[in-house]
């Protein structure tokens, strides 16, 4: 039996380019749009929700290991950037965790990927 590598290469660019949207986009909606500033309390889950569909989008053509690595990614680097801007307070540490999952799980979710176990 021979085990074959898989390729899970991480798109870099684009995974940093959809963090850093999906912390910025509602507040570009907010300058853009001014009755849209009436959500602000809500920025915190529209940046989860919006992480979640950044990575959706970035790994709409990957595979295997490369799907979960690629929105892990997307979501370390947006919860970063929300550290970044709004400061290391115990709410923000709790949204950072939650974006990285909404990251991971925004990328898997739905595809019908299950692991193999040819035992």
């Amino acid at each position: 039996m021979t085990i074959l590598p898989a390729t899970s290469k991480v798109p870099v660019g684009a995974a940093l380019l959809a963090g850093v949207g999906a912390q910025f986009a509602d507040d570009v909606a907010y300058f853009l749009l001014p009755p849209t500033a009436l959500v602000a309390p809500l920025s915190g889950l529209i940046a989860l929700l919006l992480t979640a569909a950044a990575a959706r989008v970035v790994t709409r053509n990957r595979t295997g290991a490369a799907v979960a690595r690629t929105g892990l990614v997307v979501g370390a680097v947006s919860a970063g950037v929300g550290l970044f801007v709004a400061g290391l307070g115990f709410l923000t540490l709790v949204l950072a965790g939650l974006t990285v999952l909404a990251g991971v799980a925004g990328a898997v979710a739905g595809r019908g990927l299950t692991s193999r176990a040819d035992i």
